[in-house]
């Protein structure tokens, strides 16, 4: 096989990131969904762990769709403004503006 294959180059991209401590098996890949490009359940237990107050509001208002909710609006506000945009200035189901700050605050941290 040769090695220059984007397989290959993939391949070595995650491996290097695995063992940089990015949470990675070769099986994710299964729960990407193509039409949101996003990995729903990663976005799901982000806002959960990082905002459990957003994410009771969330599910408290939408119930069991609460993770298609999120998932469609955020995929909805990337879509429309870009991705420096929402981590600056959150989206409109969250309504978080400190995002940006928070980011900011751990970066700085470093």
């Amino acid at each position: 096989m040769s090695i220059h294959n984007e397989i290959e180059f993939e391949n070595e991209v995650c491996e290097h990131l695995a063992s940089h401590g990015w949470l990675y098996a070769e099986q994710d890949a299964a729960d990407y969904d193509r039409k949101l490009a996003l990995f729903p359940a990663d976005v799901v237990a982000w806002v959960q762990q990082a905002y459990p107050d957003a994410w009771e509001t969330i599910a408290k208002n939408h119930g069991k769709g609460a993770a298609d909710t999120l998932c469609s609006r955020l995929r909805d506000s990337l879509g429309k403004s870009g991705a420096l945009i929402v981590i600056h200035q959150g989206f409109d189901l969250l309504n978080y503006s400190r995002l940006y700050e928070d980011l900011r605050a751990q970066g700085s941290a470093m």
